[in-house]
């Protein structure tokens, strides 16, 4: 075979489990474990297409990943990673609140910050959510890295610990409610609706005209709570998709 005929392989960058990038030519994308308890992988196409996406998918099955999960996305997103044998897995409501339009005072005190510990938000997630939607040390740094400027935001128990909190990402023109987390034990107390009233603000001081999040399809709790903070649903919904 000629060297004009040899496949142009693919570059691998860091040792699986811990976060790894995939390289081949032009095409870029990045991989993380999808927790500390779930042993699959969440895959981000940098840049790329659907040949690309299923190389990288079997190299994350052959290191040990069962299976291996696209972000959230747009119907008009989908196509390579469909091309590659990705499925939807979870649907998402896709929802965005107008920060131009009045925005209710939080019931409690929220604190913002840039840097709390991450030590305390897992603590507080591993408790809100079960184990296949928890983040694990990747997946919040993640989060807070998602965007140029983040602020997270607390609510602090009696005792000074904090006891729920929220990952605002600021855009440019838009900011992302990213994460909201309230521990177990101080649920029921109307700080979930502080934590969303305190990231619309935060948006709006940094200049953002809308807030966006996305939730299951099926939480019907959690889109209620939106509905009533001033969300609306989206027409394009968004979805996780899933290849094994």
């Amino acid at each position: 075979m000629s060297m004009a005929e040899r496949p142009i392989p693919v570059l691998q960058r860091g040792s699986w489990p811990n976060p790894v990038r995939f390289r081949r030519g032009w095409a870029r994308a990045d991989a993380r474990r999808w927790n500390d308890v779930v042993p699959d992988a969440a895959l981000r196409l940098v840049r790329g297409g659907s040949s690309f996406l299923e190389l990288c998918s079997n190299r994350l099955n052959a290191m040990g990943a069962p299976h291996v999960f696209s972000p959230p996305l747009p119907a008009g997103s989908r196509r390579p990673w469909e091309a590659a044998g990705f499925v939807e897995f979870v649907p998402l409501a896709f929802m965005r609140r107008d920060l131009t339009a009045h925005l209710p005072t939080p019931d409690h005190l929220v604190v913002a910050t840039s840097d709390a510990p991450f030590d305390d938000l897992l603590r507080i997630d591993h408790e809100a959510f079960d184990d296949f939607w928890r983040f694990d040390r990747f997946g919040i740094e993640e989060a807070v890295t998602a965007t140029s400027k983040t602020k997270i935001l607390l609510i602090r128990g009696r005792d000074g610990e904090p006891v729920a909190f929220a990952i605002v990402g600021i855009g440019h023109a838009v900011a992302y409610l990213q994460r909201l987390a309230v521990h177990p034990a101080w649920q029921n107390q109307r700080m979930g609706r502080s934590l969303i009233r305190a990231a619309a603000r935060t948006g709006r001081s940094a200049g953002s005209r809308g807030l966006m999040l996305n939730t299951q399809t099926d939480n019907d709790a959690a889109i209620a709570l939106y509905e009533s903070e001033g969300f609306v649903t989206l027409p394009e919904p968004l979805a996780v998709l899933r290849r094994g």
